[in-house]
């Protein structure tokens, strides 16, 4: 039998607001609180009040609605951060597929030689052979029907996540990772390499609805130039956001970028940078 310890009760939906409120939560409408905590988990709603209270007592004044505001900007965050590591990944895959098969050949990927880990490099064929397999593209299925599922890279690298793509990348030789940074990117490879990794780190954690609002994301912190080293904290989000517009592709999408992160912290105005990790000077950062 399971030892329930120290196991928090199940509380109804209603024991939910009641105990909110009873910590000092301003609750207007009762029924609007109930249908909200229906869906979206009381675990989950608790972490956005983090920085609204201290020791279990909401500070004066703070209401429900303050709260869900802390959960929409992060939801509108996560939808940034998911749009923008969709262009470095399209961005990575056409890179090293292009470098790739010019140096090694159309097939040269599934030679073992051509990366620095053979058992790495097996590993990365078995997932991009998984895949593909399960890949409902039309141009996939027309490799398999009219041409006996030969794949050149080019092709094949299209049906990857970015999680394959990079896989691929970071075990490319040395003197191949440092050419496509610098064909590519704008700053060395030992960059490239850790920011590609933090971008599918958030790309997954945006993807599967997790918390970026007043988080350490110790699982991948931020490889910084020296000389930001002491402005940004590598793990908090800004930091990513640092890696993100760097790795970006184009002038217009790092504008863009910026722009939107403005207009979601204007659109929430409860929402503190500083439980994000944005210096004030963030924008001058990233310029």
């Amino acid at each position: 039998m399971l030892n329930a310890g120290n196991t928090k009760e199940y509380k109804t939906y209603t024991e939910q607001v009641q105990l909110l409120r009873g910590r000092g939560l301003r609750i207007d409408d009762e029924a609007a609180a109930t249908d909200f905590l229906k869906r979206v988990n009381y675990y989950r709603f608790s972490a956005y009040a983090l920085t609204l209270q201290k020791h279990d007592r909401f500070y004066n004044d703070v209401s429900f609605g303050d709260v869900c505001d802390l959960y929409y900007f992060d939801y509108d965050f996560r939808k940034t951060i998911y749009a923008y590591t969709a262009f470095i990944e399209v961005a990575l895959r056409t890179c090293v597929a292009h470098f790739h098969a010019g140096k090694y050949g159309a097939l040269g990927y599934l030679d073992a030689s051509a990366f620095d880990n053979p058992q790495y490099h097996a590993r990365f064929l078995a997932k991009l052979d998984d895949e593909l397999s399960r890949s409902d593209d039309a141009f996939v299925h027309h490799h398999v029907e009219d041409l006996n599922s030969v794949f050149p890279l080019w092709v094949a690298i299209e049906a990857t996540s970015f999680g394959v793509s990079s896989m691929m990348f970071k075990n490319m030789h040395t003197e191949d990772r440092e050419d496509i940074a610098k064909r590519c990117f704008r700053y060395n490879r030992k960059y490239i390499e850790n920011w590609l990794q933090c971008c599918v780190y958030v790309r997954n954690i945006a993807a599967h609805g997790g918390r970026f609002y007043n988080r350490d994301l110790r699982s991948c912190p931020v490889r910084l130039p020296n000389k930001h080293k002491k402005d940004i904290i590598p793990t908090r989000a800004f930091a990513f956001i640092y890696a993100i517009y760097n790795l970006l592709p184009f002038d217009t999408a790092q504008e863009q970028l910026v722009s939107e992160i403005k207009t979601i912290f204007t659109n929430h105005p409860f929402a503190l940078p500083r439980h994000m990790g944005f210096p004030d000077d963030w924008e001058k950062l990233l310029r």
